[in-house]
């Protein structure tokens, strides 16, 4: 491959920093891969890859990297077979330090744990888990500074910024902190300064004022040009007196040295600004409106900047402070618990990985000085270059760990930083593109630009070149778009036929969206915009698809800002006019109808009381209750809610068992005349809230019998299967899988309720368990947008079009791009909040007195609003540009607006230069495209600009679209008419119907083992015997989690059971399974030979503290005064005492389960509690805390586990089992089985 000057130059580039602004297609991977074998293969001085670190920013991007780098090794290698350093090189590839930073990170402080007493089994926390974990610590710190009555400052801070009910805001607010200190490489420090900056003078003054200054100075450069106007020999000649000392009066504004000064210069020069005498002149609207425009900006300006009197103004500032101090504590705090939470958990999160990173890489003295570690010396003296891709989305926690890796302090500067800050779209996660620019715009530091772009035709780059080397500047954009940064094609000498040029042209196509127009055409349906732009899309799409050298399907990618609904809807109209689609979005997973229905039931399941989503699963596709049979239940029962019947303490005992109340022509039968099996915990009918109204119909009774039937079931289910294996059961017996399956897009449905089953697994590797604490988790990824999007089904060979975010596009090229939704306004909402955070200037509000119901804006909330907007504005352009540079040969841009030709002439006098004041005021993507083109031209229009313009114009009508419709419908009915003509002329080929009847009707040789497993573990056996051992039960008592709704010692049960059922499952109490594991961990852990009366003290020493908690001194006692325990104590000392073992045992299928003919070996596999060798025989024993009152019950639960416990014993050892023992914590005695 011929590399450029550039390229070669940063290919062959080996001793100090180095920033390479690699702008897009312009090849970066492929040049860093052959700069990597460059340093390898150097003859005068070869790196090693253990002497590199190459970080990326996704995983995918390391693997990509990992394994270009393995392959050009392993070319060199054909080329050259004995090189000992390629071969050397070829055997640390995997070992290799190529990863994401957090991967490095992780590895390091696994290197290093002992220098921060960090316990090396760490595992990284589920996202879930992380959030709900937040949640928990945050809720339980409000809790207690809420009991602390005399806390006024806190109790005012909440009472401002709650936002209404419950305390969501104000844990919004501590996250959202949280989130920015954790951006920070000193967390502690960028806290303390967020109290620091609201005292005194700070640099966010300066930076506001010199913003209103520009501002202001773009109100002059308007105002001269009104001025030359009115100097224009045809202008409005009476004006120039007038706009002249407005100018001079403009120009004085700029001595002000503070905002008090500047504020007080604006007032005086808007109130300067008189009535203006009339003129007939021609140019004289075209002056007086740009005089006007820049006299309400004036007034803007000095109306958003309030001066108080020093009184009020200490009063703000107190309240301010006094709320600041308020929230940087809870934060603190917050962090604080949070970290204890994850230490207990054995836990760390990404944000920790980097933290924890630099605490080992710096040491800090007794005066606070920072300096670098001995192992941070040690490291950097190890690698010679360390090199960061995607750096314009690095962040300072980040700079601050590369800086401490390399060996610059040693004289040997060795970073080697790649990216393209106009690229830079990651705000969202902290990145930092002012890091970049603090290079690239340092003209000492060493830079090479790589422009050359290899991916797109001339035609996509001339049009993103022609919109942003107006629009992206250096006030707004943070980089001026220069010819240096520009784009430049890469293909200068290839040859293209002028006459395909057109066809390759950039396209703004524009939909006008007459709501009168669209119900008159589409049958009274007035179309929302984002249908309208999704019918245009859908019509250019066949365009390019049905013409002669059509485009595949596969070809086509259409980008979206923001996906949610907007995707979901150019997905559907597309799949309604027959052209393949699939959104490959992060969002919109919850919101699908089969995982709602399936979160519906669970939130049932776990509490038969939320009327939603009972409501909801009652109407869904699984139990098909109609609006009018639910209207009929409330009308009858006053509620949709099962009735608990418990009195005395007494559960749903057969003589309590409630009536159906059927239809007045039918027999009254109580559930247990009606059905044996019925579970007689739930009314259907509630005298007190129903009335004297009508009652249910039988038909309708025995549905909603069998409805609560089946919540009852999945109920006790919960209580003994994990929640993956309670959503396979859901699954299986609802039908709800195969009928999903059975839908439009079944397979994408299917395959969205398998990633419900995988998150449970993934749940059931958190701390957390439970399906109580299962939904919570599935809510908080909810509330904070961690969807993952739809399960994908699809392969990129594919021939569909697909639809994705832009961010989701960044490093990706497609043939065909259509950038929707241009016209959608920026989302500006977050800058409405009471409370703004920014990374440099901390935290700002306004004051609200309470007492008087009064605000007060706070020019410290406006400087950080002022920045936060020209932050945001700035990464929109970034984001187009991104957007506009992922098309190799069309690039289509769409939007929807009400008056196409007034928003094209919505910009056609701006200025050649734009100002940034102007490029601010675009509200849309659109604005941007039409005020950096000027005057645009329409198709088949005479004005505008002439036909060599990078981008063409075309708008359309809900008629144009309409007619072409009605076209293509009517093509379709040929078609099929066609089709349906040649299918009835077929002849029937009687020997090819016999094959495939054959086929139909083989049958199987070994159907018995068909759904065999080949391995089983022993909970799941016995999970099996529990549910049918309970179905008999449960005809002839109340449901096991009446018995066992309550941890306590209380025998009996009274007053609401399900409250009680409740207050077992919520997070303030203890899951059966947690205090079944520690009083596990208790036996297995004990030493019997050491004092009895000691035992509590020893079991303290061994336990971790969350699970000694859960003990209870009598029960262990009572054990240890039990026969049991002290056969225990025997075997212990002769040493035949056995505890917590493993084992994997081979069984015939048939001998496994004692039934049928199947003769596979199964692999059984389990842990068995307890066993000791007593007589040269075995005893075993298995530990159960069921919340049970008799014995019988243990046994007919347990019996066919301590079986295969036995089974297992008798096998692997040889010996015979005497005895099998159950050991009831809860009854406090050995149960033989």
């Amino acid at each position: 491959m011929k590399w450029t000057d550039d390229q070669q130059r940063v290919i062959d580039h080996k001793y100090g920093n180095l920033l390479v602004a690699a702008a897009a297609g312009s090849g970066k991977t492929a040049v860093l891969v052959e700069h990597v074998i460059s340093r390898i293969m150097d003859k005068d001085d070869p790196l090693s890859l253990e002497q590199m670190v190459i970080m990326t920013f996704t995983d995918a991007a390391a693997q990509e990297m990992r394994e270009r780098i393995k392959a050009a090794i392993d070319k060199k290698l054909s080329e050259n077979p004995y090189d000992a350093g390629l071969i050397r090189e070829a055997g640390n590839i995997q070992n290799a330090n190529i990863s994401t930073i957090d991967s490095f990170c992780k590895r390091f402080i696994t290197e290093n744990y002992a220098a921060i007493d960090l316990d090396p089994g760490f595992r990284m926390g589920d996202s879930g888990e992380l959030k709900l974990l937040k949640s928990d610590v945050i809720s339980d710190l409000l809790e207690e500074h809420y009991a602390v009555q005399e806390d006024v400052d806190f109790l005012n801070f909440v009472d401002t910024f709650s936002g209404g009910k419950g305390d969501s805001g104000i844990e919004e607010l501590i996250l959202r902190l949280h989130d920015y200190a954790e951006a920070n490489p000193w967390p502690m420090e960028y806290l303390d300064n967020c109290i620091d900056q609201n005292e005194g003078e700070h640099n966010w003054k300066r930076f506001y004022l010199n913003q209103l200054k520009a501002r202001v100075r773009d109100d002059a450069a308007n105002m001269e040009y009104a001025l030359s106007i009115c100097e224009d020999p045809e202008g409005p000649e009476v004006y120039i007196d007038e706009f002249t000392a407005n100018l001079n009066a403009i120009d004085a504004i700029f001595e002000a040295s503070d905002i008090e000064s500047f504020a007080a210069a604006v007032k005086s020069v808007n109130g300067s600004f008189g009535r203006l005498k009339a003129s007939k002149a021609e140019l004289k609207d075209k002056a007086k409106d740009i005089r006007d425009a820049v006299k309400k900006d004036l007034k803007s300006i000095a109306e958003g900047i309030v001066i108080l009197d020093k009184e009020t103004e200490e009063k703000m500032e107190a309240g301010i402070q006094a709320g600041i101090k308020v929230l940087v504590g809870l934060t603190r705090e917050f962090i604080g618990r949070f970290q204890d939470e994850k230490i207990k958990r054995h836990m760390l999160d990404f944000g920790d990985l980097e933290h924890k990173a630099l605490e080992i890489l710096y040491t800090v003295d007794e005066e606070g000085n920072r300096s670098f570690s001995q192992i941070a010396d040690d490291y950097a003296k190890r690698y010679r270059e360390i090199l960061v891709d995607e750096y314009q989305d690095s962040n300072y926690v980040q700079e601050e760990l590369i800086a401490a890796l390399s060996s610059e302090r040693f004289g040997r500067p060795d970073v080697f930083q790649v990216g393209d800050v106009k690229q830079s779209i990651y705000s969202f996660r902290q990145a930092r593109p002012d890091l970049f620019l603090r290079k690239y715009n340092d003209v000492n530091y060493p830079t090479i630009e790589l422009s050359k772009n290899f991916r797109s035709r001339n035609e996509v780059i001339s049009a993103a070149n022609d919109v942003f080397k107006r629009v992206m500047i250096a006030p707004v954009g943070g980089i001026d778009y220069t010819e240096k940064a520009a784009l430049h094609y890469g293909f200068p000498d290839a040859e293209y036929d002028d006459a395909l040029k057109s066809e390759y042209m950039t396209e703004l196509l524009i939909m006008e969206n007459d709501k009168s127009l669209s119900k008159e055409l589409f049958e009274g349906e007035e179309l929302a915009k984002e249908e309208a732009e999704a019918r245009l899309i859908a019509h250019r799409i066949h365009e390019l698809h049905e013409r002669q050298e059509k485009t595949p399907y596969r070809d086509i990618v259409i980008l979206t800002r923001s996906p949610g609904s907007w995707a979901d809807t150019i997905v559907d109209v597309l799949n309604e006019e027959g052209i393949p689609a699939y959104c490959t979005s992060n969002e919109g997973y919850f919101n699908t109808v089969e995982v709602e229905t399936v979160l519906s039931l669970l939130n049932v399941i776990d509490n038969p009381q939320q009327d939603i989503p009972l409501a909801a699963i009652m109407h869904s596709d699984i139990y098909k209750f109609t609006d009018d049979e639910m209207a009929e239940i409330v009308n009858a029962r006053g509620t949709l809610r099962p009735v608990f019947d418990i009195q005395n303490g007494n559960v749903g005992g057969q003589d309590d068992l409630p009536c159906i109340i059927v239809s007045e022509d039918s027999e009254s039968r109580s559930l247990k005349e009606k059905d044996e099996d019925t579970y007689g915990i739930y009314s259907i009918y509630d005298e007190e809230k129903a009335g004297s109204s009508e009652p249910l119909s039988e038909e309708l009774a025995d549905k909603l019998l069998d409805f609560y039937r089946d919540i009852e079931r999945f109920r006790q289910m919960s209580h003994y299967l994990s929640i993956h294996e309670l959503l396979y059961r859901i699954y299986d017996e609802t039908g709800y899988y195969n009928y999903v399956t059975a839908m439009p897009s079944g397979s994408r449905r299917k395959a969205n309720l398998d990633a419900l089953v995988d998150m449970a697994l993934s749940f059931e590797k958190t701390s957390y368990k439970g399906l109580f604490d299962y939904i919570r988790y599935i809510e908080k990824l909810k509330k904070y947008d961690d969807d993952q999007g739809e399960a994908s089904i699809y392969s990129d060979q594919d021939d569909l079009v697909r639809v994705m975010s832009i961010h989701k596009s960044k490093g990706l090229q497609f043939p065909v791009v259509f950038l929707s939704g241009m016209g959608r306004k920026f989302n500006k909402q977050d800058l409405n909040a009471k409370i703004l955070i920014d990374s440099e200037y901390g935290i700002g509000c306004n004051y609200i007195d309470l007492e008087n119901k009064v605000k007060i804006p706070s020019l410290k909330r406006a400087a950080i609003k002022e920045k936060l907007e020209t932050d945001q504005l700035g990464e929109e352009l970034r984001v187009l540009y991104v957007a506009m540079t992922r098309a190799v040969h069309k690039l289509i841009l769409t939007a929807t607006v009400n008056d196409a030709e007034k928003i094209l002439e919505k910009f056609s006098d701006a200025e050649t230069e734009l100002s940034s004041t102007t490029v601010r005021n675009a509200s849309n993507y659109l604005d941007w495209i039409v005020m950096a083109e000027g005057r645009m031209k329409l198709e088949g229009s005479s004005e505008g600009r002439n036909i060599a313009d990078p981008i063409t114009v075309k708008t359309y009508t809900l008629a144009d679209i309409k007619r072409s419709m009605n076209e293509r419908d009517e093509s379709l009915k040929e078609q099929q008419e066609a089709l349906i003509r040649q299918i009835m002329e077929l002849e029937t080929d009687d020997e090819l119907y016999r094959r495939e009847l054959h086929k139909f009707s083989y049958e199987y040789a070994h159907q018995d083992a068909v759904g065999l497993y080949p391995k089983h573990s022993v909970s799941e056996l016995k999970e099996a015997e529990i549910e049918k051992f309970e179905e008999v039960r449960q005809s002839k008592e109340a449901a096991p989690w009446m018995i066992t709704a309550d941890h306590s010692d209380t025998e009996g049960l009274s007053g609401n059971v399900y409250a009680s059922q409740q207050s077992s499952e919520g997070r303030d109490s203890v899951e059966g399974a947690v205090i079944g594991d520690a009083y596990h961990h208790a036996f297995e852990k004990y030493d019997y030979e050491d004092a009895p009366e000691r035992f509590m003290h020893q079991l303290k020493e061994k336990l971790p503290e969350a699970e000694y908690k859960l003990l209870k001194e009598e029960r262990f006692r009572a054990f240890l005064n039990s026969d049991l325990a002290e056969r225990f104590r025997k075997a212990q000392q002769n040493g035949m005492l056995f505890r917590e073992k493993h084992f994997m045992l081979n069984l015939p299928h048939n001998e496994l389960f004692g039934t049928g003919t199947v003769t596979e070996h199964i692999l059984l596999q389990g842990i068995i509690d307890a066993f000791f060798i007593e007589d040269d025989e075995i005893v075993l024993v298995d530990y159960k805390t069921d919340r049970v009152k008799s014995a019988d019950i243990l046994i007919g639960r347990y019996k066919k586990q301590l079986e295969l416990y036995g089974k297992a014993l008798e096998s692997i050892t040889g010996k015979r089992v005497k005895e099998r023992l159950i050991y009831s914590v809860i009854l406090g005695k050995s149960i033989p089985v």
